[in-house]
């Protein structure tokens, strides 16, 4: 982008609060375009839909692009006697599962996913980020982990984790059964959205500007190349498609208000 742009582009990490803290600190910038976001969706979809104070209101949000899709994984520690979903189901007590907090997007779709076949389970909070909720698997502080498959490759490569099923309705990872493979349809519909957005008010010629910068960037050889290594795929989109997006996403997390409110 700063190639495309001819400006610098600053890149700055802001934890806290399952990405709700990051997410109002971009609502509350000036609409300028000189600010804006990745929004992790649909965990920063919650705190709206259940009415609670979050910073932020989705729908006044200045759309920019969708920038990538991915989807999740089942992983347990190898060391552990779970061989598959049954197997963290069938225990006494509901599993242990790690996440950031209750607006992350694994736990979301954690939630959600597993109150669709009646599996409990435990959500275990508190962990900074991805990295450190896999660290706690790893540890054994947990039983398993839902996390995007890019975010899990490397440690199951390196034998640190085990992936058991991912949930996609083709398979991505040779030898990993799907979730729709061992009959749960419905866990492909639940994913992980980046989505490019900024304060309310950026005016249409900056937000087309922004989406189309990010639109060839993404598509350039220097990222498609970065983004075949890594096994961490772009998709991006405008604006229009992106605001389309929002909207599907937040009437359909809408069905499942009542299990986001436990």
């Amino acid at each position: 982008m700063e190639k495309i742009l001819g400006t610098e582009v600053v890149i700055e990490n802001i934890p806290g609060a399952g990405g709700q803290k990051g997410a109002s600190t971009v609502y509350r910038a000036d609409p300028d375009g000189y600010t804006i976001g990745i929004w992790n969706v649909p965990g920063l979809t919650v705190p709206q839909l259940l009415g609670r104070s979050s910073g932020y209101d989705l729908t006044d949000v200045t759309w920019i692009a969708n920038l990538a899709t991915s989807k999740y994984a089942l992983a347990v520690n190898p060391d552990s006697d779970f061989e598959s979903l049954e197997d963290l189901c069938a225990q006494d007590e509901p599993f242990k599962h790690s996440d950031t907090g209750p607006a992350s997007t694994s736990s979301v779709t954690a939630r959600i996913a597993m109150s669709v076949i009646d599996c409990p389970i435990q959500n275990v909070t508190g962990y900074k980020g991805s990295t450190d909720t896999i660290i706690g698997l790893m540890r054994g502080e947990v039983d398993a982990t839902i996390k995007p498959i890019a975010s899990l490759r490397k440690y199951a490569e390196s034998g640190d984790v085990e992936i058991i099923m991912t949930f996609e309705d083709e398979p991505s990872m040779e030898g990993i059964p799907t979730s729709t493979e061992l009959g749960y349809d419905q866990f492909a519909n639940f994913d992980l959205r980046r989505i490019v957005g900024g304060p309310p008010g950026i005016p249409a010629d900056i937000t087309e500007k922004l989406s189309a910068a990010i639109i060839e960037a993404a598509n350039s050889e220097a990222v498609q190349e970065w983004s075949e290594s890594t096994g961490r795929p772009l998709d991006a989109v405008g604006a229009e498609e992106a605001s389309q997006i929002m909207s599907n996403l937040m009437d359909f997390y809408s069905t499942y208000k009542d299990v986001l409110a436990e």
